[in-house]
């Protein structure tokens, strides 16, 4: 054993030498850039059938902790984070089918170190400067506050905020946006040096389904109490209208603005025009043209969003047929204004109201019939012309040529703020122009 002990030493030495070695071989190692387009690209864009595939790139040997592709935005721009297992924070880049590279986000120097490597990218907007708007929330479910990073063109951080919410919503003039969430509504202005302010949510409101900014510092609102719009310092409250023979238990309020014209769906089937003085205006979608056997989509219709042409599109919900709602009966008069009316000989007395008729049974057979064929299918309606065209996903999917592991659209796929259909599939994800599907 004690002839032994100084090659044991001696071993150890050795070891220790070439650790050092390595060490020391690894500072002198060139760092990453904290900012900037990465050399490397990380994905691919190819041509597949009527679309585009984006992947990550095969050759990619940098350890990922996840990747996720956010909503397409307009001009054909499409963006996806890329999470390394080092904490880095990239952003891939595609417009118009085409990989355009991927920026290192910079940290801000006043943000957490810590917050960015997990962060979520939830949200993003693009100025016309082509200076990015990032909206980024905490990864680890422990509740920091979100922070909005401006990057510009080149990948350089101009500017960050830190605010509350999840969504972004750039009002006119490109000088501000709006940060809201289901309970939460603020701005954040970047005129100068960049600042968030919390705005307070009108009387009686507690919960936001939707947030649109307007001309002239307007802005609307819906709630599940209905809808709400700021002019000139005031809010406006217009309930809910009565629900029709479909209850869609859970459904949320939809805002979208086509052609100087505001739209309001405070339900699926149901649609109204809001004017600049904050006049509500019922439409009809039951008028609207779509073949015969086809007649009862107009009740299902729900609101997806409007295309840069200012089409309107729809996909198709699907109601909850245990739930009967009906119209709402007007209250009768106070029992007590009509005997003091009486007693004082007043002449107005109010006259008797008769009793409200039953509603109708409503019968959901027809309807358990008619949804056992299947929703597979949106529509896109032209305000300008009226046309409203069909698209019947079972019909037209596989002439539009998608991966063959891609299936059927869901309703988050269809993104027509951003002009596509976007399906993403783990580190992949399939771009389609909408005019592939309504020219």
């Amino acid at each position: 054993m004690k002839r032994a002990l100084p090659w044991i030493l001696a071993l150890i030495v050795i070891a220790a030498g070439a650790a050092g070695l390595y060490s020391l071989g690894k500072r002198q190692r060139g760092q990453a850039p904290a900012n900037g387009p990465v050399t490397a690209a990380l994905f691919t864009a190819t041509p597949v059938g009527s679309g585009v595939l984006f992947q990550l790139h095969a050759a990619v040997d940098q350890p990922l902790r996840s990747v996720h592709f956010l909503p397409a935005l307009g001009d054909g721009e499409v963006l996806a984070q890329v999470l390394t297992q080092t904490g880095d924070q990239l952003v891939g880049q595609f417009n118009n089918g085409t990989f355009e590279g991927t920026l290192r986000l910079q940290i801000p120097d006043d943000a957490p170190s810590a917050f960015f490597r997990f962060a979520t990218l939830e949200d993003a907007a693009v100025l016309p400067d082509r200076t990015l708007l990032l909206l980024y929330t905490d990864g680890t479910g422990g509740g920091s506050a979100p922070w909005l990073v401006a990057v510009g063109p080149g990948g350089t951080t101009r500017w960050s905020v830190k605010g509350t919410g999840t969504h972004i919503a750039l009002e006119p003039g490109a000088k501000s946006c709006l940060l809201w969430d289901a309970a939460n509504l603020g701005r954040v202005t970047w005129t100068g040096s960049a600042s968030f302010k919390a705005l307070p949510l009108p009387d009686g409101v507690t919960v936001l389904d939707a947030v649109l900014p307007l001309p002239g510092g307007r802005m609307a609102l819906t709630q599940p109490g209905g809808l709400a719009v700021l002019s000139g310092g005031a809010w406006t409250l217009t309930p809910l209208p009565d629900p029709s023979d479909l209850s869609f238990p859970g459904s949320l309020g939809v805002l979208a603005a086509s052609g100087g014209h505001i739209y309001w769906q405070p339900r699926p089937g149901q649609l109204a025009t809001l004017a600049d003085d904050g006049t509500v205006e019922a439409m009809d979608l039951s008028k609207l043209a779509v073949p015969a056997d086809r007649a009862r989509d107009l009740a299902l219709l729900r609101l997806v969003g409007v295309d840069p042409k200012g089409r309107l599109w729809f996909r198709l919900a699907t109601p909850d047929l245990t739930v009967v709602p009906h119209a709402m009966v007007p209250d009768p008069p106070s029992a007590a204004l009509a005997a003091t009316a009486a007693l004082t000989g007043s002449a107005q007395v109010p006259a008797p109201i008769p009793a409200p008729e039953a509603p109708a049974p409503f019968d959901p057979a027809p309807w358990m019939d008619y949804l056992k064929g299947g929703l597979d299918r949106v529509y896109a309606w032209d305000p300008k012309t009226g046309a409203m065209t069909i698209v019947d996903w079972k019909a037209r999917w596989n002439a539009l040529g998608a991966p063959s592991d891609f299936t059927l659209p869901l309703p988050r796929n269809l993104q027509p703020t951003g002009d596509a259909l976007l399906l993403d599939l783990d580190t992949r994800a399939w771009w389609l122009p909408l005019e592939k599907l309504v020219p």
